[in-house]
């Protein structure tokens, strides 16, 4: 079996990117038996060496000309906000040629790509369009449980129209699919949440898992799938967190991310499911407050490159 080849983008240059991809590559926490190819820009990966003492060589594939006193900025920018998204798009062609077996993105600022001019709410949506993908999600792995979204980077009222048996259904079936063909789980137990308060009630908080996700539940389980619920989201995530299902399809970002975080934030893995190839990133941001400063943890990075490194492993 050849070793994976995978691609490290570096982020936004004025975030903790940088800083957190020299920690991971320098941990001697990864494996030995693949091949880092980083992706980003000469001059600010040199400074980011220098900030960390590295000293260890990679495969390194240049793609922007940034000065580097603009690290000193730490706010968003349109001139690093192109340059990361050059790196991201790189990344996706490499990998739909078959030259990169996984991706590994750093944080990038939201902010700082929209001001380069792009529509995507941020790396899942653009990289669904640019690798053609139909359908993906956003998943996190590691620590406590698993939890995957419906509903991703959207505003919080426009989530119940958002909220249908398409949309609950298909999550739950790339769901499935996925920690079957990732994660080596014959069987996965999904749990679904509710989106009001205590599931509903019976409809005296809101119909939409009447309407809309118990429905998805039922079709789904006619296909096949352990899916099991609308639960209750007050209750979910502490069962889920003793072990009771291999993974929770939450119905909006906050619902999903605000326990998972909590229990797993350094340990927590954004997975893209969908894709012809494998994404992943850590589950925090740029975090501009403590950027260059040395202090940045890189745990969560070093997870994502691991998880990289078993799924491509598993898809190929």
């Amino acid at each position: 079996m050849k070793e994976p080849v995978i691609g490290i983008t570096m982020g936004d240059a004025c975030g903790i990117g940088p800083e957190v991809v020299v920690k991971a590559l320098e941990s001697g926490e990864l494996a030995e038996g693949f091949t880092p190819v980083v992706i980003g820009d000469d001059r600010v990966l040199k400074r980011a060496k220098q900030l960390c003492s590295a000293s260890r060589n990679y495969q390194f594939v240049n793609q922007s000309s940034l000065h580097p006193e603009i690290i000193k900025e730490a706010r968003p920018s349109e001139e690093v906000g192109r340059a990361s998204l050059s790196y991201i798009s790189y990344a996706v062609k490499m990998a739909m040629q078959g030259k990169l077996d996984a991706i590994v993105t750093a944080p990038i600022s939201k902010e700082s790509i929209h001001m380069a001019g792009s529509e995507h709410p941020g790396h899942t949506e653009l990289i669904k369009e640019q690798s053609g993908a139909k359908r993906v999600a956003m998943m996190f792995e590691g620590g406590a449980f698993r939890v995957v979204l419906v509903t991703i980077h959207v505003p919080l009222s426009e989530v119940p129209g958002l909220i249908t048996k398409d949309s609950v259904l298909s999550t739950i079936e790339i769901t499935d699919e996925s920690l079957k063909k990732l994660c080596g789980i014959e069987e996965p137990r999904i749990a679904v949440a509710g989106l009001n308060p205590h599931a509903g009630e019976g409809g005296s908080f809101g119909d939409e898992e009447s309407r809309q996700i118990t429905p998805a539940v039922v079709l789904a389980q006619r296909r096949g799938i352990d899916a099991q619920g609308p639960f209750p989201p007050d209750t979910l995530f502490y069962r889920a967190a003793r072990g009771e299902w291999d993974v929770v399809v939450a119905m909006y970002h906050d619902q999903g991310l605000i326990p998972f975080k909590m229990l797993s934030f350094d340990e927590g893995v954004n997975v893209t499911l969908g894709l012809p190839f494998v994404r992943t990133s850590p589950d925090h941001g740029t975090a501009f407050d403590i950027a260059w400063k040395g202090t940045a943890n890189p745990r969560s990075m070093i997870e994502a490159v691991k998880t990289a490194i078993r799924f491509s492993e598993r898809m190929g």
